[in-house]
């Protein structure tokens, strides 16, 4: 059960004379994932984020409206634009 946790490089060995040094060894963490369970997790999540937001998109957002059809004779036109500069 402990395969694949901590680390694969050399732990170093303590000069002598130096007393007791406190390293990783001594207390491990709580809580550890292997390589394989946190990656499935990561990728299970980026998963479960972009279905739900493309599901959020399809099933429940609603949708516009559809745009009014254009009139011919363009009856609400002003006579002048706005923004043209007055030359006198």
């Amino acid at each position: 059960a402990a395969r694949g946790y901590g680390t694969s490089l050399p732990i170093p060995n303590v000069p002598a004379g130096t007393g007791t040094v406190f390293h990783s060894r001594m207390q491990t963490p709580k809580y550890s994932l292997s390589n394989p369970k946190w990656f499935a997790i990561f990728f299970a999540m980026n998963l479960g984020v972009y279905f739900g937001h493309y599901f959020y998109l399809r099933f429940m957002m609603r949708q516009n409206p559809p745009n009014p059809p254009r009139d011919p004779a363009n009856t609400g036109a002003p006579e002048k634009h706005m923004h043209t500069v007055e030359d006198e």
